[in-house]
């Protein structure tokens, strides 16, 4: 039986948030190379964050069409 891992996009995006953490936790000590990653890495969570945002009010809004209308209509 094959293991459930999440889609490759959810995982890169977690591989990008524990780079920029990584990163942003101890500023005081990076190289320029560090800060030219951190700014990519930035870029690129950003480039991300509208599509994610689509995918979780499009889940939403499906979520909420299986629920009962309490109004009654």
């Amino acid at each position: 039986m094959a293991k459930r891992t999440k889609p490759a996009s959810r995982r890169g995006n977690a591989d990008l948030h524990a780079a920029a953490t990584r990163l942003s936790a101890r500023t005081w000590a990076n190289t320029v190379a560090d800060w030219q990653e951190l700014e990519e890495v930035v870029t690129q969570l950003g480039a991300a964050a509208p599509k994610a945002a689509k995918e979780a009010l499009a889940s939403r809004l499906r979520s909420m069409r299986m629920m009962p209308n309490p109004f009654g209509a």
